[in-house]
């Protein structure tokens, strides 16, 4: 069964930007309840932001190059971070803790944790 495609101009959107993020990231990724930011940065950051509070509930350094990607875990107690530094890096987001540092033979373009299995995910290297 289709779904009736909704018009996204339709909703009322605010016209002024009230706050805004800087960063310096690459890339970033919500939690899945979408009140938690992560942002990889530049200078090998992993930023997490609190949407309730509107400020920085952890920042994970650990990368030596840009991050690449960022991915929560389906219970978001871990993140999934990836780097041109040649490592893809499993964080405790409550301790700040690496739980498991993986080093591969090129950079890393992307890294995705399984949506039902936490323990199994999915590494993008750089090839060229």
């Amino acid at each position: 069964m289709n779904l009736k495609l909704l018009n996204p101009f339709e909703n009322d959107f605010p016209e002024v930007i009230d706050d805004w993020i800087y960063a310096g990231g690459n890339t970033c990724a919500f939690n899945r309840r979408g009140t938690l930011l992560a942002v990889g940065c530049h200078d090998g950051k992993c930023v997490i932001y609190d949407f309730d509070t509107r400020g920085v509930a952890r920042v994970f350094s650990g990368h030596v190059h840009p991050v690449t990607s960022v991915s929560w875990s389906r219970s978001g107690k871990k993140i999934l971070t990836s780097s041109s530094d040649y490592t893809v890096k499993l964080w405790d987001v409550l301790t700040g803790q690496v739980d498991k540092v993986l080093r591969f033979d090129n950079g890393i373009f992307s890294a995705q944790i399984h949506p039902r299995d936490p323990n199994l995910c999915l590494i993008c290297p750089f090839f060229g």
